[in-house]
């Protein structure tokens, strides 16, 4: 069984409420992992804007990636949820094979 992370994340409280919330977000994630025979390591979600680089739980999943080579996939509901600027890009393609849904 392949391992995975799930990153979910929305810009503000108030996307929190009235957009796709982190819960509905790690829902499908479970649900898609199980479906395709992924094992969930760990789950990081942040609140708060992608439009620079250095999101808190962006950046402790970048450092548990490193530490954890066997990790291939890391799952997001959108991507850009997890992509929104070139830096973050090179830091995820530097250190994990796939990203995912």
């Amino acid at each position: 069984m392949d391992k995975a992370v799930i990153y979910a994340r929305v810009s503000s409280k108030d996307q929190e409420v009235e957009g796709f919330s982190i819960p509905a977000q790690i829902k499908l994630l479970q649900e898609y992992a199980s479906s395709s025979d992924l094992q969930v390591i760990k789950r990081f979600t942040d609140i708060e804007t992608a439009k620079k680089a250095g999101r808190t739980q962006f950046n402790q999943m970048l450092a548990f990636l490193k530490d954890n080579s066997t990790i291939k996939y890391i799952l997001v509901e959108k991507t850009d949820r997890l992509l929104r600027n070139i830096t973050d890009y090179a830091l995820v393609d530097s250190l994990i094979e796939h990203s995912y849904l």
